[in-house]
């Protein structure tokens, strides 16, 4: 008989993210920051939502609020309004009606806040909540706006607030363990720090292996954990081996789109080790599968083929080979404009415009980032923000300045910092691709 954590690796994890929060943090908490890699941010919010809902099992009281970060001084008053819209929703009170926990809350006082200090105003309304329920009653804030990583402002609004944080109440914020925000918190604030050390990998593994071995979807997620695994130990005769093994089983489903998926999975182990003929070979038996499969009207096959082309390209880059790059780049331009993604769309124009560069094609690099950035620049300017549109302004910015076309220069600047600030210049590429990767 498998253990309780065998048999339920997410449930398992729910329970040490509880177990650790009850060791650790105690109502005096003003901050509980959870240290979360990457891939353990879901579980995070799986962990907020939990305890927010019905079948949550921690005494505190937990709210979570998904309000983008504006501005300090408007954030608090943001969050208030959020707040009392869920408040006054009849379809929101029927939800929780069965737990009997609407209390008798007078919202009056704090309604059309102030913009001055309406941090102050939204921690009143909050404790003067948790008090209708129970004198006694902790209240957890779940304030996290997805874009915090890119903004020292929030991380400043939250400093601000505890100060003035009341007894009944406790923020709750995660830090990226390689990007850490609120790891120097002035010592005088009470924070409670939690590491998840979630082993997130080892989860996966173990809901695949909870599958039925004889189903070929779950023989082919475990070849693949496999080749990963061979990969991370630089074996390359166990790389072949679950490769091939996967391919014969991916086979027997019918569908190319799950073929050329094992392939692309099989390449990426030798392009681990720097095997790059290898790699290629196998990424060109992929998109082979993956063209085969568009005929047949294997509805999976556009993502995977994007994926093809994006392989070959990063390949190509990595061996210097410019023109073959700028090729896969292209196509994976073309092709993601045809499944309209525009933010792949975006990122494979910039990258075939800087091949150009590196094969001295100027007129090819400033064509392409010009049409890419007319294309793109209607769109909303919220969903641009989290994409590579800032390093196309950036180039096109440049081009333009080169080439004393003013007018052009003053466009772009007036654009771009209506969306990244005046000091869009100043963002590194590096961060740039941190604000996508974290954005969930």
């Amino acid at each position: 008989m498998g253990t309780f954590k065998d048999e339920n690796p997410i449930t398992y994890r729910i329970e040490q993210m509880r177990k650790k929060w009850v060791e650790t943090v105690c109502d005096p908490t003003q901050l509980v920051r959870w240290v979360l890699l990457k891939d353990e941010v879901r579980m995070f919010k799986a962990f907020s939502m939990l305890e927010a809902s019905e079948h949550g099992q921690i005494s505190d009281l937990f709210l979570n609020f998904d309000v983008s970060f504006g501005t300090e001084d408007q954030y608090g008053r943001d969050l208030l309004e959020s707040w009392l819209l869920i408040w006054d929703s009849e379809d929101a009170r029927k939800e929780v009606e069965h737990a009997d926990v609407i209390p008798d809350w007078d919202a009056a006082p704090y309604r059309n806040p102030a913009l001055k200090d309406s941090e102050k105003t939204f921690l009143a309304a909050m404790s003067s909540f948790a008090t209708s329920i129970d004198p006694e009653q902790q209240l957890v804030l779940g304030v996290m706006p997805a874009d915090y990583h890119t903004d020292s402002g929030f991380t400043d609004w939250v400093l601000k607030c505890l100060e003035i944080m009341p007894e009944n109440l406790k923020f709750m914020v995660y830090d990226l363990h390689d990007r850490p925000t609120f790891h120097k918190v002035p010592m005088d604030f009470k924070v409670s720090t939690l590491v998840a050390n979630l082993d997130m990998a080892e989860a996966t593994r173990e809901i695949v292996r909870q599958g039925d071995l004889n189903d070929p979807a779950v023989g082919v997620n475990l070849c693949v954990l496999n080749i990963s695994e061979a990969a991370n130990n630089g074996d390359e005769d166990e790389i072949h081996h679950w490769g091939k093994e996967g391919v014969e089983i991916a086979e027997k489903t019918g569908l190319k789109s799950i073929v050329a998926t094992v392939y692309l999975a099989y390449g990426s182990g030798f392009y681990q080790l720097k095997k790059f003929k290898e790699a290629l070979r196998l990424y060109e038996a992929a998109e082979e599968q993956a063209i085969s499969g568009l005929e047949n009207g294997d509805i999976a096959v556009p993502a995977v083929l994007l994926q093809c082309y994006n392989f070959q390209a990063a390949t190509y880059l990595y061996k210097k080979k410019y023109e073959e790059a700028r090729e896969y780049f292209l196509k994976a331009s073309e092709e993601s404009l045809k499944q309209k993604n525009m933010a792949m769309y975006m990122e494979a124009q910039r990258q075939a415009s800087v091949m150009s560069e590196k094969m001295y094609d100027t007129e090819k690099a400033y064509s392409l980032i010009a049409d890419t950035y007319e294309m793109c620049k209607p769109y909303d300017k919220l969903i641009l923000k989290f994409t590579s549109m800032l390093l196309i302004c950036l180039r096109y910015h440049e081009f333009a300045y080169d080439q004393k076309n003013r007018e052009l220069v003053a466009e772009i600047d007036e654009f771009a910092t209506g969306i990244w600030g005046e000091q869009w210049k100043d963002i590194s590429e590096k961060e740039v691709y941190e604000n996508i990767l974290t954005e969930e």
